[in-house]
């Protein structure tokens, strides 16, 4: 790992939150198959399938702050995707205004609960997403759990993560 810096920060913000949720710390951690906003006592889930883009930018942007940038994506192959690109390196994929996925890219200072970002060994991606698998492509080294994708610097699990990704996305292979 020497000259490559582990990316594992997250954004802690104060904000107010309806339905049960007192003013407090909240922290909003990547997840597969989704987001996860962590108070003191309880866990919100921001499910993809479910969650309206609207309500998953609102969240976001109370925690990592505006977006970057707001576009779409035309060509993609699941169909076109419209994207809210946070500063933190993290860009959120919507279809028919649903969540649909999300991005972490290499600059991504966004982490899962525990901790797992990218700069992280690919292993450590089976105490979140279960068995990886690992496998060459024309993208590079790629690996794949449950509901968890990625690019890694180099072959087999001891390589590290540069790319993170879940759910739909709008990668050319």
């Amino acid at each position: 790992m020497a000259g490559k810096r582990l990316a594992c920060a997250v954004v802690v913000v104060t904000v107010p939150m309806a339905a049960g949720w007192a003013q407090e710390s909240l922290t909003l951690y990547l997840a597969p198959g989704g987001l996860e906003a962590n108070g003191a006592d309880e866990s919100v889930p921001i499910d993809m399938d479910v969650t309206s883009q609207t309500d998953t930018v609102k969240s976001a942007t109370k925690l990592w702050g505006e977006p970057d940038e707001h576009g779409r994506m035309e060509e993609c192959g699941a169909g076109p995707i419209d994207f809210a690109r946070f500063g933190n390196g993290v860009t959120l994929h919507f279809q028919n205004e649903t969540f649909v996925g999300w991005l972490a890219s290499n600059t991504s200072s966004a982490s899962f609960a525990n901790g797992l970002g990218v700069g992280a060994p690919v292993m450590d991606v089976e105490a979140v997403a279960g068995p990886v698998e690992t496998f060459e492509s024309t993208l590079g080294y790629e690996f794949a759990g449950e509901n968890l994708f990625g690019i890694a610097d180099g072959q087999g699990t001891k390589a590290e993560i540069e790319v993170l990704w879940s759910g739909i996305s709008c990668v050319f292979r």
